[in-house]
């Protein structure tokens, strides 16, 4: 299913058909979510400049509250824009009868795009599987790194207590313990992490899982939080959640899962492996 409506330079709205109806009331719910905040972040921002003008006794920070004023205002501008065209893109009474050519020809669509995933059902386990570059790099470098990290580590030590006590030497070393922490941490989280799902798209079962929730979050590096359904051989829903790599599945769409057998509840969406399907 394509979009149509999607993200703006204003906000995070959700892609969204105009035609079908697909997505809109998400789409809605952000715009007017959105509009909500609006009022207390400019209540925030006007609070935190009256303080900062109240303790350097100065008027200068009256303007770079109305520089930040104006992105407010266009901000909701822009969400209340947003949100009139979306109350006007799916009207009910327009679509309730659609010419009969038209709805044939989404059917047609609609069956064409049936199975995208078929191939994925060809493939006979054990199913040949590598893993993607990031996970590669780690699995690589982090027992590489602990001959470094034994090694320099080691020539810290004896450096320091011949010149510097016990407490020294920790206060001296901690920011080389704080490395050496984070990378034990990142390295046997993602070693970790490969090799289950190495496991499970090699010997897992797959089914089609429809996502439920999809949520962009924002920072120094966005990602795509997917949470998904499907059904297991026994017909039993089972719950999942991870990263959507492909930064293309929204609520409603379909996405292949690979799960335990044993233990469904141990799944993983092949758009948010760290290892992927060799199929040449």
């Amino acid at each position: 299913m394509e979009a149509i409506g999607g993200s703006g330079f204003w906000g995070t709205s959700k892609p969204y058909c105009s035609f079908c109806g697909w997505n809109v009331s998400l789409a809605k719910e952000v715009e007017r979510k959105a509009l909500k905040q609006l009022p207390w972040s400019f209540l925030l921002i006007l609070a935190f400049f009256a303080l900062i003008g109240y303790l350097s006794k100065s008027g200068f920070t009256l303007f770079p509250f109305l520089f930040l004023s104006i992105f407010v205002v266009c901000s909701a501008i822009a969400s209340w824009r947003k949100l009139r065209l979306l109350e006007a893109s799916h009207p009910t009474a327009v679509y309730a009868n659609a010419l009969p050519s038209v709805m044939a020809a989404k059917e047609s669509i609609k069956q064409a795009r049936a199975n995208p995933h078929q191939y994925l059902w060809s493939l006979a386990k054990p199913r040949r599987v590598r893993f993607k570059p990031m996970a590669r790099v780690i699995a690589v470098a982090f027992p590489i790194s602990w001959i470094f990290i034994v090694y320099f580590g080691y020539l810290m030590v004896r450096d320091q207590i011949g010149v510097s006590g016990r407490l020294a030497i920790l206060r001296d070393l901690s920011p080389f313990l704080l490395f050496v922490l984070i990378w034990l941490v990142i390295g046997i989280t993602t070693i970790r992490s490969a090799w289950r799902d190495r496991k499970l798209l090699a010997e897992g079962d797959l089914a089609i899982a429809v996502v439920t929730h999809q949520k962009t979050t924002r920072g120094k590096h966005s990602r795509s939080e997917i949470k998904y359904e499907f059904r297991d051989s026994s017909g039993r829903v089972v719950q999942g959640k991870g990263t959507d790599e492909s930064w293309g599945l929204y609520e409603d769409m379909e996405a292949p899962v690979f799960y335990s057998p044993t233990n469904p509840s141990e799944n993983v969406a092949l758009c948010a492996a760290t290892c992927e399907l060799m199929t040449d």
